[in-house]
C-alpha cells in the first residue's frame, strides 16, 4: 500500500506510480496474485478503481486505486478501505 498526496480524481495514475507499485507487489505480494494499493485524498466521497496490468507474458499485477473522502474520520476511512479490499 502506498499513500499518495496527488489528486487522482483529477489526473490519471502515472506510469511511474504504476511501475513503483508493480515493483512493490512483485517483492511483497504472493507470486500467484500480485496486488498493490494506492490511497489518495478524494474530497467529498470515496472512490475506487482497479487497474489490471498485463505484460507480453501475461498478468503483471492488480493495482487498486482508492480515493478516501477527506471529510470522514480516520476510523470511517479505515473501515471503508478494509471493506473494499476484502
Amino acid at each position: 500500500m502506498d499513500a499518495k498526496y496527488k489528486r487522482y480524481d483529477r489526473h490519471g495514475v502515472s506510469a511511474a506510480d504504476v511501475h513503483q507499485l508493480l515493483t512493490y507487489s512483485s517483492g511483497y505480494a504472493p507470486a500467484d496474485a500480485p496486488m498493490a494499493v494506492i490511497v489518495h485524498p478524494q474530497p467529498g466521497s470515496h472512490a475506487q478503481r482497479t487497474l489490471q496490468v498485463r505484460g507480453p507474458k501475461g498478468p503483471l499485477g492488480t493495482l487498486h486505486v482508492l480515493g478516501v473522502d477527506t471529510r470522514t474520520t480516520p476510523e470511517q476511512a479505515t473501515a471503508w478501505i478494509g471493506s473494499v479490499l476484502r
